[in-house]
Order: structure tokens, then sequence, then C-alpha cells
């Protein structure tokens, strides 16, 4: 544990998540126990004019011990001009117990790409949006680069996008094959759940013809069926499903409707390769899904196994191959970076791998410790295995991106992954994922249906997103529906 005191709560999420950057996975308190030995105990004394930051081991704790300080001049209430110097003086004596930096530097929100959209979008240049990043933030030139790539082929891909009339839809699928050692998604084994199926997607059937009904005067520019794994569930209720989503916007075969739709892209992450049948690609290419995602997350056995994947490698090439034979021609696979027992020589083959199989999409998450993940509870297990060397194995992966062609379009990174690092989406040109940038960015509604499904809604005059959450369990989305569709009446959907 590592103890946090602060003698004022103002900045406690700025200091927790910096902390967490260098020690993710490691429980953070507040509250000094007798008896009780901490990694190290971070202090905060903050006065009106000069604040002092400290960071001591246990042994030395006390009024008089000696540790590592530094002093802030300023009043700490006024935050527009002392969080930054408050974040770069905290990352400073981190870097200093921990003995090594990082390399987004002091940054530590979950869309570190924010402000190269801004430089560029105010008129900076590339490289002066680069520096900015080395002089202000302590950004490593390797991550200052990526960032300002991102951001400017962001700025390319969403041109034509009207932030205020367009909008993504999200269709949740809260089943999978099993649950993944790593996963705090809602989830719910098909196997279990196999008849309860039916009912939600009749009730999920019936939230999407609300939403086209209460959104007919926006346009719609994208569809994302995420999970959970959706092709999990039968090939029967696959059909049903997207022979809604056809009805009720004027897609496919059907009259158009009195709906506006300019869909630019509709993708199915198919996920899981053991749940992928060619009924199923079939169902979904004769429904005019663009792309679909087909995630190994590596291509080791072994680690699969410890995962808790129930698929093999070779299960994985198989499901490309059968999508590749039903004319599926943008195809992403997810890799993880970090997962138990793998180090670079793992990822490397992970690599070759995915290389003979050339997709037009690959994405790659740093592993987070999540506190809903098994994970979490087994850390005692695998605590040891994990995260080693995961920036090594993101430069591999971004090279390998480069090889097959293709350039960074999104990144974004989650609470407590190691190394503070990131996830990223490389992508052909062209074929890069909309629905990614627009959630991630927050520069569109993405209105969201299902068990656990989170609606975003943007109010870009007001500068806020507004969050409308359904109920997670799928019994509670079932038996409450009409509360789900108060929830968003109740914020004009």
């Amino acid at each position: 544990m590592i103890l946090l005191l602060q003698n004022s709560q103002e900045y406690n999420n700025d200091l927790r998540a910096m902390i967490m950057a260098f020690y993710p996975g490691v429980k953070i308190v507040e509250k000094q126990e007798d008896g009780q030995e901490y990694i190290f105990t971070f202090k905060a004394e903050y006065e009106e004019t000069c604040t002092l930051l400290s960071v001591v081991s246990d042994n030395a704790f006390g009024d008089s011990c000696q540790g590592i300080s530094a002093e802030i001049e300023g009043n700490y209430l006024d935050k527009q001009n002392f969080r930054n110097d408050l974040k770069m003086a905290s990352y400073q004596l981190l870097c200093m117990k921990a003995g090594r930096t990082l390399p987004w530097g002091d940054l530590t929100g979950v869309r570190p790409t924010k402000i190269a959209m801004s430089q560029l979008k105010s008129g900076k240049s590339y490289e002066e949006t680069v520096d900015n990043y080395l002089d202000v933030y302590d950004v490593s030139l390797r991550k200052a680069e990526l960032a300002t790539k991102v951001a400017k082929n962001e700025i390319e891909i969403t041109s034509d996008i009207d932030l205020d009339n367009d909008y993504c839809l999200y269709v949740g699928i809260p089943f999978c094959p099993s649950r993944c050692l790593y996963c705090s998604f809602t989830s719910y084994p098909i196997a279990l759940y196999q008849d309860k199926a039916v009912e939600y997607i009749n009730k999920l059937k019936q939230e999407i013809a609300y939403v086209a009904d209460a959104y007919k005067d926006k346009r719609l520019v994208a569809i994302y069926i995420g999970g959970g794994t959706p092709t999990s569930i039968s090939h029967e209720l696959l059909e049903e499903l997207l022979e809604q989503i056809d009805k009720v916007f004027g897609l496919g075969k059907y009259e158009p409707t009195k709906n506006k739709v300019c869909l630019k892209e509709y993708t199915v992450e198919a996920g899981r390769p053991d749940s992928i049948t060619v009924e199923k690609l079939r169902v979904m290419k004769n429904h005019g899904v663009t792309r679909i995602s087909i995630n190994p997350q590596t291509m080791n056995d072994v680690t699969l196994k410890i995962i808790g994947r129930a698929h093999t490698a070779n299960q994985a090439k198989d499901a490309f191959a059968m999508a590749r034979a039903e004319g599926f021609e943008n195809i992403n696979m997810d890799l993880i970076a970090g997962l138990p027992d793998e180090n670079l020589d793992s990822m490397r083959y992970t690599l070759e791998e995915i290389k003979k199989l050339s997709p037009e999409s690959i994405t790659v998450h740093s592993l987070a410790i999540k506190r809903a993940a098994n994970l979490k509870q087994q850390m005692s297990e695998y605590g040891e295995t994990i995260h080693q060397d995961v920036d090594g194995m993101l430069d591999m992966v971004s090279d390998v991106a480069a090889e097959l062609d293709m350039e960074p379009y999104y990144l974004y990174r989650q609470k407590n992954i190691g190394g503070n690092l990131e996830n990223v989406g490389y992508s052909k040109k062209g074929l890069e994922c909309l629905y990614n940038i627009l959630i991630m960015e927050e520069m569109t509604d993405v209105i969201a249906v299902g068990a656990g499904a989170s609606t975003k809604l943007t109010y870009h005059s007001e500068n806020r997103v507004e969050r409308v959450e359904n109920c997670k369990s799928v019994d509670d989305y079932i038996t409450r529906f009409d509360e789900m569709i108060a929830r968003k009446r109740k914020f004009n959907i």
C-alpha cells in the first residue's frame, strides 16, 4: 500500500492518478494505521503562498523524517495556474522515488491527444505541437510524435462530421463464450444465458426502435455493435437484431424511413474467434456490415489459456480466413501488450503471425488492471509476470503497423495501465473506425442501447458531456426496460 496524506482534497484525483501511473494496481490509502507498513508515504501540505510535497519511506515517516521533497510557489486555490505546476512537481518526485521516467511525462488523462488537437486547430505546426509536449509535459519524443500524428489524422478523418447533428448508435450485446482474466465489461456466459438472450434481443429491438424515432431529425453516421461478444449469440438472433436495425433506419432492402441516415461505417465486434461461424459472417455481410474485429489478443496458446480465452491461435487464423472468404475487406485485430508471462519475444511472434494475415487495422491495448476484473483479485498470482516491457511491445506494434501501411488514427488511455501507457488504433488509409474517434474525442452524441450501455450526449456550446446509463444486469435491463426508456426521455432522447 501507498499512504497519501493531504491537508486539502483539491487535487486528490491528480495525485492519485500520478501515483497510479508509477505503481499500477497498488492500493492507495489516505488514513494512516498503527503498525501498517507502506511502500512509501506521499505528503502534500497546501498553503496559500507555498505548497510542500514530500515522498518518504515507511521507516522514516514522522514529522522530522528525511526524504525527497519539492516546494511549489503560488496559491493552491488558483487551479488554472497551480495545477500544472503541482503535476510536474509530483511527477518529478515520483521519478526520483521510482528511479525511472514515464514516456508520457506528467500527462495522466485518458486523452493525451486532446492537447495536439487544440494546438493544430489553433494553427500550430506539426513541429510546434511536438515541441509543446516535450517542453511543457516532459513527454518523450516518440510519444509526442505519436499523439501529434493521431490528432492530425483525426482532424482529417472527421472533417465532414457535423458535430451538432451527426450521431452514432452503439448496440451492446453483453454475452461471451467465457470471461477473460482482464475483462471488466458487463458480460454473461452465453451457455447459461441462452434462453435469456432471446428475451434480451426482443427488448433491445424495442430500444433501437425508440432511438430511431427519437433521433429521426439527426443524421446517423456510424453503427457499432459491441459487448461482450456480439457473435456469441446464435446466427438466428443476430439476423433478427440486424433486420430490426435495417427496418427502423431504412437500410438495405427497406425503403428509406423518415430518419436521416448517412452511414459511413457499420462495425460488429466479432471479437472471440471461437464465436465466429460462416452463418454469422453471412448474416453480417447480407446486412451491410462493413467492418469487423477478430481479436486474438495474443497468438501464443499458453497465454490464451492463462487469460481464459477458450480458443487457440489457429482458431483465430481460421476465423480470419473465413471472414476473407465471405468478402470482408476491413478486418481489425486487437492485441494486448503486457499479458502474464509475455515478453518482447512473445509480442514479436504474435506480430509475425499477424503480418501473415495482413489485416486492415490493428488495435493494441496496454494491459490495464481494472477493479472489476478477475486479474485484480489474483494479483498475488500474476503480479510479477505482467507488464514486462510494455512500451517496447508498443513500439514493436507501431513498427509492424508501418510495414503494413497503417497509420495511427486514435489513441486513448485507461486507469491503472502499467507505465501510464496507451491504447492505439492503427489502420490503412480510408479504413479507420470513425466510431472510435467520435466516442473517444467526444465529438458527437453516441446513443447506446442494451444492458451496460452508456449514452454520451455532447453539448459543445457548454463544453460538457452528459452520460445516460442503462442497467448493467441483463435481468434488470429486461424487467426495468421502461425505466431505460424513461432515462433517455429525460434527456430528450
